[in-house]
């Protein structure tokens, strides 16, 4: 592990920028029909609460979710407008739990300007997050087949029981790593998962691919989510664009500290609690330095490059093509992503 002091996205190779370009030029053209419809979306709901709606779509995330669902959509057959709305639909679900999840947090900012609790507090802020819920759920029922919007909203359900899950476990210094994988499954994996079940059983995949690319999401979607805990450990916050270290500050032990408590001697282990527990928290600096020497980040790392492997072992259920491939460069990229923090 490099003797960085803070990690940007300037570490990443330049390889893996290009197969993540790649891949979202394949399907500039729908995403671009997504992002219209997205922003179409603040006029659907009443006008009380349009400008607040407005804002919290009017983020420019990698929409990471949403070109799942296209691709795979294109991996098993042609993009069609369903397509295009369910990658809509899973990006409003993502963004109404990033609302949520900035509350809990109590960060002030994400992608690069003020988040929509830091301009106008919690109590209005959870209501929108609300109203983004129903909206996405509401979008939902449009689809002929009920089947659809059933799987959104286990989805939907899956991604706020994770969050729960994992408030309740806060300062729990004996979580097990099985229980973290668990909750990490439903905050993040399910909704990375449905948007790649959904995109091929809206093309008509056999249950054979449906469920190869049920499986490859749901391995990129856990490993994202620790290579964002990892990022929340180390990464330089004016880089990132949004509020780093809230995650120790919070009391939600990832896996990158889980691992460092589990390979510590017990007289370490109780210098860790003492430091960890601490009213005035762990310094970010002394966490980094622990996380990075002890090999609890590199381990970290190395459990997310595994699963972007077994992800991309799922494609060879799936034919090929360019959107196939395209989803090939998807694991490639987040495969640079993780080798830039060893």
């Amino acid at each position: 592990m490099k003797n960085f002091t803070r990690w940007s996205t300037k570490e990443i190779d330049p390889r893996s920028h290009a197969a993540f370009a790649s891949a979202i030029e394949l399907i500039g053209p729908d995403l671009y029909s997504v992002e219209e419809r997205i922003s179409e979306q603040s006029k659907a709901v009443d006008p009380g609460v349009e400008h607040y709606f407005e804002y919290a779509i009017g983020g420019s995330g990698k929409r990471l979710r949403p070109a799942l669902a296209l691709l795979s959509g294109g991996s098993t057959g042609r993009i069609v407008s369903d397509h295009v709305d369910l990658a809509v639909i899973v990006e409003l679900i993502h963004i109404a739990s990033l609302v949520h999840d900035d509350i809990m947090d109590g960060a002030d900012r994400r992608r690069d300007r003020p988040t929509l609790n830091a301009k106008w507090g919690n109590s209005l802020t959870v209501l929108v997050g609300d109203v983004l819920f129903a909206h996405a759920l509401r979008l939902s029922t449009k689809f002929s087949n009920s089947d659809v919007s059933r799987r959104i909203a286990d989805a939907a359900a899956d991604v706020c029981t994770g969050e729960i899950l994992q408030t309740q476990r806060r300062f729990d210094l004996n979580l097990p790593l099985s229980e973290y994988y668990r909750m990490v499954q439903m905050k993040t994996g399910a909704l990375f998962a449905v948007a790649c079940e959904l995109g091929a059983f809206l093309s008509g995949a056999s249950p054979t691919v449906i469920s190869a690319l049920k499986n490859y999401g749901n391995k990129i979607g856990i490993a994202y989510q620790v290579l964002d805990d990892c990022i929340d450990l180390v990464g330089d916050e004016g880089m990132i664009g949004k509020t780093l270290g809230t995650d120790i500050a919070c009391g939600k032990f990832t896996l990158p500290v889980l691992l460092l408590l589990q390979n510590s001697s017990p007289k370490e282990r109780d210098e860790l609690h003492a430091l960890l527990l601490a009213e005035e928290g762990i310094a970010p600096e002394k966490l980094l330095e622990l996380v990075t020497s002890r090999g609890a980040l590199p381990a970290a790392v190395q459990a997310a490059r595994a699963l972007v492997d077994e992800a991309e072992a799922e494609l060879v259920h799936v034919q090929q093509n360019r959107h196939a491939a395209a989803l090939g460069s998807m694991t490639e990229y987040l495969r640079g992503v993780l080798d830039s923090l060893s």
